[in-house]
């Protein structure tokens, strides 16, 4: 039995499956949850691994609650992957060698996170240095509150390591697949930070600017909801491109920067702007949020009709046939 398994989720990763299975193969246990994927990806999925499971995805959260509940685990420890992710010769190394001398009570690791992105590397101006790829099973379980990306929280303490895991998503170098990604993105991180600005959902972790890199993360996402729309794609270009360094990126650091500020964060404040101007009750927000994991799209507009068609007491069923 190996000490690790290496859980890979997937979708349609063709152009970067094989790269993930080949960083992991021999030394792992490997399981694959795939979330209907077209394109190939299960042939060369079934090169190296007999454990292939299905599971429709809602959101990265639940399909990695689904997998820690419901695969045929053995393992002490589990490696958490997507399928766009490498594991390095150095953090394997550690997982091969250091693993077994892990102090009782320690239940996750956080191991460097490095991002390529517009043709070269992201060694300044990324938004996660680290990030918790490697838990014990049984001890830790993600953040279900978290509508986009996704966080694990363990029973006991958490340690940092060296070895990294290199994030290169190969559909990303047409511009057309990244920006229709962070369309849906954009809409679910709009509905997310308003539910959050009223309360109606809250970290399961614990927020704190002297925690872990999570609990710093949960804390500056709190602090973000309180700057004003529009302003905050400034904020945030300024401090990944200058503060951070971004610019020692070259062409990449600039790509990255000014996407993800003026791209997705501007379209996540449109959006948002657009959910407030609705003057949505409690109870609509929350059907909203339902509503969206019913599409693959990021358009605002045919949700709100949904939600105000419920309110008005008719079905909708004409201008949101789309859903």
């Amino acid at each position: 039995m190996s000490r690790i398994s290496a859980v890979i989720l997937c979708h349609n990763e063709l152009p970067n499956i094989r790269h993930c299975l080949e960083s992991v193969k021999g030394w792992a246990d490997v399981y694959v949850v795939d979330s209907g994927s077209t394109d190939g990806t299960l042939d060369i999925c079934a090169e190296y691994t007999p454990h292939v499971f299905h599971h429709p995805y809602e959101n990265h959260a639940s399909q990695w609650n689904w997998a820690l509940e419901n695969l045929p685990l053995t393992s002490d420890w589990v490696l958490a992957l997507d399928a766009d992710f490498v594991v390095t010769p150095q953090l394997r190394t550690q997982l091969e060698n250091e693993l077994a001398s892990v102090k009782a009570g320690v239940d996750g690791i956080y191991v460097k996170h490095d991002y390529v992105f517009g043709g070269g590397p992201i060694r300044f101006g990324g938004t996660k240095q680290y990030w918790l790829r490697v838990i014990r099973r049984g001890a830790a379980r993600p953040d279900l509150s978290d509508l986009v990306d996704f966080r694990f929280n363990v029973d006991g303490t958490t340690t940092q390591w060296s070895g990294a895991v290199v994030e290169y998503n190969r559909h990303d170098d047409d511009i057309t697949v990244w920006t229709r990604k962070q369309d849906k993105f954009s809409l679910r991180l709009a509905v997310e930070e308003e539910l959050r600005r009223r309360s109606l959902v809250a970290w399961e972790g614990k927020p704190g600017l002297l925690g872990n890199p999570d609990q710093r993360f949960m804390r500056l996402r709190d602090l973000w909801l309180k700057l004003p729309l529009f302003l905050r794609p400034c904020i945030y270009f300024f401090y990944r491109y200058v503060l951070m360094l971004g610019f020692l990126d070259g062409r990449a650091g600039f790509l990255y920067a000014a996407l993800q500020g003026f791209w997705l964060r501007l379209m996540v404040d449109w959006k948002i702007w657009r959910v407030r101007d609705a003057s949505l009750s409690n109870e609509e927000l929350v059907r909203l949020k339902d509503a969206m994991f019913t599409t693959r799209d990021g358009e605002v507009g045919a949700l709100l009709k949904r939600v105000r068609s419920s309110r008005d007491g008719s079905n909708g069923s004409n201008e949101n046939s789309n859903l």
